[in-house]
């Protein structure tokens, strides 16, 4: 009897969410040539492709939507079923402090997975600038996800490296653009890492560029850009589907951008339940 290997499964998933063999490879600790040979051997076993390229994204075929859904569903039960005869019991609330565009695109997958191992945990999350989800983590949050500069040392105990990601340039898939003396830049407020790296970049290319539209909530950002307001810059991991990777806007070649540090923090003596989501984000992001 054949049966579908979970690592493979596994790697389907993250390439098709991360948009990228690369940030899948590092997801989960495994080369890229790994993880594209885990993918081929997924597909030749059910004898049908399942992703393909479009346009610079990956897509899922038909074969691939149907089984998304299903892919999700099995590591979500190989997770319950692992948790519940290998782990105590454990319960409790853990206050959790993530970036807004982290809650939409990255984490609620696998905020749904531990939900669902470990169903007496209650999360409550709030979503912010990481800038201010790290000023207040100690009297607000029993653990935080944020984005720091990787060349800034990481002077705050408890504080961890969870991988590094390449930013991207982001817009609307059928945006037309109009000559402009500078690019319209759609952003959050000042002192967001993404706004202070898209300025800066610009800046030291010689392109001018100007700020369009300002929102400090994510879904705010996304719609402003699907309406054709400018473009943003965001993490990889967490391009809206409806949204696309750009290199060039109009005329204009945009510079490469270099990664971020996607870090989190733990209070000193948190619950257990705290302690587990750490460890299950730490091995799934």
């Amino acid at each position: 009897m054949q049966h579908l290997p979970l690592e493979s499964v596994r790697a389907f998933i993250s390439v098709y969410e991360l948009q990228s063999y690369t940030a899948a490879a590092q997801q989960l600790n495994r080369s890229q040539p790994a993880i594209s040979l885990q993918v081929k051997r997924l597909e030749e076993l059910l004898e049908t492709q399942l992703l393909t390229r479009n346009r610079g994204r990956i897509m899922l075929t038909p074969t691939g939507t149907e089984l998304l859904e299903q892919a999700r569903s099995l590591l979500a039960l190989n997770d319950h079923i692992f948790a519940r005869f290998t782990e105590p019991a454990v319960s409790g609330q853990v206050r959790l402090g993530i970036p807004s565009e982290f809650a939409s695109k990255v984490l609620p997958q696998v905020l749904g997975q531990f939900a669902h191992a470990y169903p007496n945990v209650s999360l409550s999350v709030t979503s912010a600038l990481s800038k201010d989800l790290l000023q207040d983590e100690q009297a607000h949050f029993d653990l935080v996800i944020a984005l720091k500069e990787p060349d800034k040392p990481l002077t705050r105990p408890g504080l961890v490296v969870l991988k590094k990601e390449p930013l991207v340039w982001v817009a609307r898939e059928t945006d037309t653009v109009t000559p402009a003396e500078a690019l319209p830049l759609v952003a959050a407020p000042d002192g967001c890492i993404y706004r202070r790296r898209a300025l800066n970049t610009l800046r030291h290319a010689n392109i001018a560029a100007r700020i369009s539209y300002t929102n400090a909530d994510f879904t705010g950002l996304a719609a402003a850009i699907e309406s054709g307001l400018g473009v943003t810059v965001l993490a990889h991991s967490t391009v809206p589907d409806r949204l696309i990777r750009i290199q060039r806007y109009g005329h204009t070649l945009l510079p490469e951008l270099g990664d971020v540090s996607v870090v989190m923090w733990r209070a000193d003596g948190t619950n257990p339940s705290a302690r587990q989501l750490a460890q299950f984000i730490q091995e799934r992001i």
